[in-house]
């Protein structure tokens, strides 16, 4: 069970991750839909964000039900 939390934040994850390979890998380079190079800071910085914390909500996930599992 304590695996289940991980498995969450990779579920939440997926979406991202296949938003940001369309976005870097199917799109050619000079399509009108790629990043403009002064929104790549807002993205990188907002990535960081959700990444710290979907790694924080996935330990204490695994924290609680650790904890609720002993009693």
């Amino acid at each position: 069970m304590r695996f289940l939390p991980y498995v969450l934040v990779a579920f939440m994850a997926a979406p991202i991750l296949i938003w940001a390979f369309i976005q870097f890998v199917v799109l050619r380079p000079g399509s009108l839909t790629r990043f403009a190079p002064d929104m790549l800071f807002q993205v990188l910085s907002l990535g960081t964000i959700t990444l710290a914390a979907f790694v924080l909500l996935a330990v204490w996930m695994s924290r609680m039900i650790a904890r609720t599992s002993r009693s």
